[in-house]
């Protein structure tokens, strides 16, 4: 039996937006703490988010620089994690129709 190495890269983004791309709540750095949430971030029963179109317009500049795919359609998903430090006991991601879909950056 011969073996193939496939290595992949999961690639995490802080994008400098004024606030969180669910909630109306700030990202300033250096806050004090607990002052930077809001029912969204709290899971508050009732509450509903609303899409930070920011963070839209950066992934899609993104997107396009590493001449990936841009969705016309985009989903974003739950993911289950019961941590301590996530009332909402989910975790949203985007698995099936992410907004930046395959792209390439050649490096020399």
């Amino acid at each position: 039996m011969e073996w193939e190495a496939v290595i992949g890269l999961e690639i995490h983004a802080q994008l400098a937006t004024t606030t969180k791309i669910f909630s109306g709540a700030s990202t300033a750095f250096g806050a004090q703490a607990n002052t930077q949430a809001c029912g969204i971030d709290l899971a508050l029963p009732g509450t509903l988010p609303v899409f930070n179109t920011k963070a839209l317009e950066m992934a899609v500049m993104f997107g396009t620089a590493i001449d990936a795919e841009i969705s016309k359609t985009s989903v974003f998903d739950r993911k289950n994690y019961f941590y301590p430090d996530s009332p909402k006991g989910y975790q949203t991601s985007q698995l099936f129709y992410p907004i930046v879909g395959l792209g390439s950056l050649e490096i020399e």
